[in-house]
């Protein structure tokens, strides 16, 4: 390893040794210890690495790159080197035909839709930030105004997705039948035969983000505008009291941290009961079984009527954040214990087991009964199996797992900080850095950030600094892939809001505890 800057000539060498990882057999060098600020590049035989700094700021130069994505992908109006003004026809009703104002938001991914679920992750990222950083969260001092108005933009689009009776449409531009149908540019005027469709769906994890998303909203503006502040409040009630409480794992826990924000939004003690309710029966869908078959416990079942692990693309570690979440916010409730002894047995006896099995320190997909598809399932013990990736013969949607990493970062982020554990901050850093580079290709997955960044898969814009994409994929062998050719590979290059949202989240909290 050696400075390769302008300033004094430094140079250090350490021993490549074996290290147990089922990714493949892999040898590792310790420079863990050098804290010398640099820029440096390691040679390990005839391999040059892509060149790095240590400094203190390194990770937090990443926010201001990543955050200027939003605006990027803003949708209804004229983006400078991006696009111009777009889509002020959408959208007519899937199932009437009617015309409803859905102009605005963000464009989800590497295409023009806007999916209610995936854009409201860039919400949450930029509502984490703000409220971990504040106005100090960009080293150049642009102060909060930046992202109070990417906020409001997007959620400009969020408001007029609810309906009057208080629950939220699915999308708009999904397309007729989840196809790609809507997925185009249009003419900007009503009636016209291009106007693109709003799915009136009403799915209950759509419910409890926005809830949760809304009440954070109202937290944010209280002291700058309040009678924003209100009507964000008023959204989040109205939709928390017309849907049931209720769902799979994951929407449980979405639900717990609605009620969460919106106890931390209004002081009410009905909001308490009904978060520590939630939290409760959460809770109660934590495997913690043990026996001569159980290399991991701690990880959640899949729904009170399922015991198949759980596992999501997106949201997986949602459910331990949850009700860490609902411990910190009650840290005098009678339950508030067990949540924290819940959260801590996932990290523990789950998590750090799991990410151990790999040298970079990687989080698994998620864990299995025997093998359900005809593919490689890695054999953990007794009848349990795990895949680092999704599984690629099960259905048509699979790809890289960007924010499956990154929620994970959050979790680990803030557990660190509640636990007093360095051991968990330095392995949320771990999934970052996969995304970042530290993966068996040495290519970052953030365009404009990092060496060897893969062409995106961003079909109607092309490059956009910051934006995240999808990440590195399994084969049916388990073995990572990733477009490097230019191929177009949707399911490793596009761009999608979750892994921005995610990565912001957990950069947050990770510069908020230094």
């Amino acid at each position: 390893m050696r400075d390769i800057s302008s300033g004094p000539a430094f140079r250090a060498e350490r021993p490549l040794v074996s290290v147990s990882s089922d990714l493949g057999a892999a040898v590792a060098a310790d420079f863990g210890d050098i804290t010398r600020q640099g820029l440096y590049q390691i040679r390990a035989g005839d391999e040059l690495s892509p060149p790095f700094f240590i400094r203190k700021d390194a990770w937090r130069r990443f926010l201001p790159v990543v955050v200027s994505y939003h605006r990027a992908q803003r949708c209804g109006v004229a983006t400078p080197n991006v696009h111009g003004v777009c889509h002020l026809d959408d959208a007519r009703r899937r199932d009437t035909g009617a015309h409803v104002d859905a102009t605005g938001g963000w464009h989800d991914a590497g295409d023009l839709r806007k999916w209610m679920d995936a854009t409201m992750m860039n919400a949450f990222g930029l509502l984490a930030i703000a409220r971990h950083l504040g106005a100090g969260w960009d080293l150049a001092g642009s102060g909060l105004a930046p992202l109070e108005e990417e906020l409001r933009w997007g959620n400009s689009y969020f408001l007029k997705m609810q309906d009057t009776d208080g629950r939220v449409w699915a999308d708009v531009a999904g397309g007729v039948n989840g196809d790609n149908s809507d997925n185009h540019w249009t003419d900007n005027i009503t009636g016209t035969p291009d106007d693109r469709y709003l799915n009136p769906a009403k799915r209950p994890l759509i419910q409890a983000m926005f809830t949760a998303m809304e009440s954070m909203y109202a937290q944010q503006f209280k002291a700058a505008d309040r009678d924003y502040s209100a009507r964000c409040l008023d959204a989040a009630r109205r939709c928390w009291n017309v849907n049931p409480h209720e769902g799979d794992t994951e929407e449980l826990g979405w639900w717990t941290l609605a009620a969460v924000e919106l106890h931390r939004a209004t002081s009410e003690s009905a909001m308490r009961r009904a978060a520590e309710e939630i939290a409760t029966r959460l809770a109660g869908l934590q495997q913690t079984g043990s026996g001569s078959d159980r290399a991991v416990t701690g990880f959640w079942s899949t729904s009170a009527k399922s015991t198949e692990p759980y596992k999501n693309a997106v949201h997986s570690a949602l459910p331990a954040f949850a009700i860490l979440e609902a411990a910190r916010a009650f840290p005098d409730s009678g339950s508030a214990k067990s949540w924290r002894e819940a959260a801590r047995r996932y990290i523990e006896a789950y998590v750090v087991p799991m990410c151990n099995r790999s040298a970079y320190g990687l989080m698994p997909f998620g864990i299995y009964h025997g093998s359900p598809t005809p593919e490689h399932y890695r054999p953990l013990s007794g009848n349990l199996t795990y895949r680092f990736f999704m599984p690629v013969r099960k259905q048509f949607w699979w790809q890289g797992l960007n924010a499956h990493l990154a929620s994970h970062a959050v979790l680990l982020a803030s557990a660190a900080a509640e636990f007093n554990q360095r051991a968990w901050r330095e392995l949320a850093y771990r999934q970052l850095e996969w995304t970042f580079g530290a993966n068996p290709f040495g290519a970052t997955l953030a365009s404009g950030i990092g060496e060897r960044n893969p062409y995106p898969h961003s079909r109607y814009v092309g490059v956009i600094p910051g934006g995240i994409m999808n990440g590195i994929c399994g084969n049916a062998a388990d073995e990572p892939i990733l477009d490097t050719g230019y191929a177009g590979t949707w399911r490793t290059n596009e761009y999608w809001s979750p892994h921005v949202g995610y990565f912001e989240w957990a950069q947050a909290i990770l510069e908020s505890t230094t």
